[in-house]
């Protein structure tokens, strides 16, 4: 018998295959997406994420990191951006 275990790399992964509402509707409040920062500086990015919102922190992830934190935290903010520096996604908070 083969074996069907699937390996899901993200926490926005496991979210996704389990056909779950992002964590952050329910327990985090003020602004939890940056839409608008995708095209932007990454360290742009991340001072204008934590000048929005008291207690939230930007990280920003290289395009080479494999693996990211499986715990949900209020007020994290991954900044993914690519070989330039630039967001490629939209900063999410999880």
């Amino acid at each position: 018998m083969k074996n069907q275990t699937q390996i899901l790399k993200s926490p926005m992964e496991r979210i996704k295959h389990n056909n779950l509402r992002m964590p952050t509707q329910d327990f985090c409040e003020g602004k939890q997406s940056w839409p608008e920062l995708v095209g932007y500086c990454g360290e742009t990015a991340v001072k204008i994420i934590e000048k929005d919102g008291p207690g939230t922190y930007a990280i920003i992830v290289p395009p080479d990191q494999q693996h990211l934190p499986g715990n949900f935290v209020c007020g994290r903010v991954f900044v993914f951006v690519d070989e330039k520096g630039i967001v490629e996604r939209i900063p999410i908070m999880f």
